[in-house]
């Protein structure tokens, strides 16, 4: 019965038959048979039936222990696969979405040139906690994530860029709610940025499950700081294009700084400046994450190398400009 351990782990997942089946391409009959017989042979129940479909305690273990056995099999595969010397494969990566347009484009290009017959299954998401899940479910091979967001110790977390925190605001901006100083004060905000003198401005920022809300509301708690926030985005590069549209001043991390700089370039549009925030201590650790003990074929672990060698160009982008 350990043969078929994806069966079980897909109706786990779902809890529920009609779901799990058609991942599975099997018929509900089918699926179904096989929990019958899976519990018939153990001697025990896996599911309660009732009132919805949930895992008993024997469920669970038996859950943990073909989850381990999955775990076995990929990393065979993996070992096989380097002993041969193949490049033929899948590999699953995740990564948010933001992230996704900066680096995955070129990273992907890289890597096709390097492995042509390499599948290479690309997911990216605005929840982080998703894409955690999926490594831990072995539903995914590699992630790029935020290293404060994760806390299983099931987890390696390899770091490829620490970042620093910009306040982004155009030229007019400046000069609406800054009259008197400008544009001096665009020479004294490159030194840092009091958000106080910031409270008056409209800002556009991530909503609110999102890694750059969850770090910057007890900032501004801590420091008695009341912004005007006016727009909710999901996505960091969607929150700049919004402040060159001069509507509203945004924040985001060293890995945007190419593209507020490939945005200034464009003619036609209002100037982007990006200031350090003073008293901001905080570095925001980029990380690639794999599930603890998980072996990668070697074109997963290239593709690791891509993405620090990517990552190289932004580790000291604000002392370039």
């Amino acid at each position: 019965m350990i043969n078929n351990y994806q069966y079980f782990i897909a109706l786990a997942d779902t809890l529920n038959i009609s779901k799990a089946a058609k991942r599975l391409f099997v018929s509900h009959q089918c699926l179904s048979r096989y929990i019958k017989t899976l519990e018939q042979t153990y001697g025990t129940t896996f599911f309660e039936r009732s009132p919805r479909l949930s895992l008993t305690p024997a469920g669970q273990a038996y859950l943990k222990a073909v989850r381990q056995i999955q775990m076995i099999e990929t990393n065979l595969e993996s070992e096989i696969s380097d002993i041969r010397q193949s490049k033929q494969g899948v590999l699953r990566f995740g990564t948010t979405s933001g992230r996704y347009r900066i680096l995955v484009p070129d990273a992907i290009a890289a890597f096709k040139q390097l492995y042509p017959e390499v599948t290479l299954d690309v997911t990216y998401s605005a929840d982080s906690t998703q894409l955690c899940e999926h490594i831990l479910k072995n539903e995914m091979d590699i992630a790029l994530l935020n290293k404060n967001l994760l806390q299983s110790e099931q987890l390696n977390l390899q770091t490829v860029l620490r970042e620093r925190f910009f306040l982004v605001i155009t030229d007019a901006m400046l000069m609406k709610y800054f009259p008197d100083d400008y544009p001096a004060c665009k020479k004294k905000f490159e030194k840092g940025v009091n958000l106080k003198d910031f409270e008056q401005i409209p800002f556009v920022v991530s909503q609110r499950n999102q890694h750059t809300r969850i770090v910057l509301e007890p900032f501004l708690r801590d420091h008695a700081i009341n912004l005007n926030f006016v727009l909710e985005l999901p996505e960091v590069d969607l929150q700049i294009v919004m402040t060159q549209k001069n509507y509203a001043a945004s924040f985001c991390w060293s890995m945007f700084l190419p593209t507020i700089r490939k945005l200034n370039e464009e003619a036609g549009e209002a100037h982007l400046n990006y200031y350090p925030v003073r008293d901001w201590s905080m570095i925001n650790e980029v990380v690639v994450v794999t599930k603890k003990d998980k072996i990668l074929p070697e074109y997963g672990r290239k593709l690791i190398g891509i993405f620090q060698m990517q990552c190289l160009q932004f580790a000291n982008s604000y002392e370039e400009t």
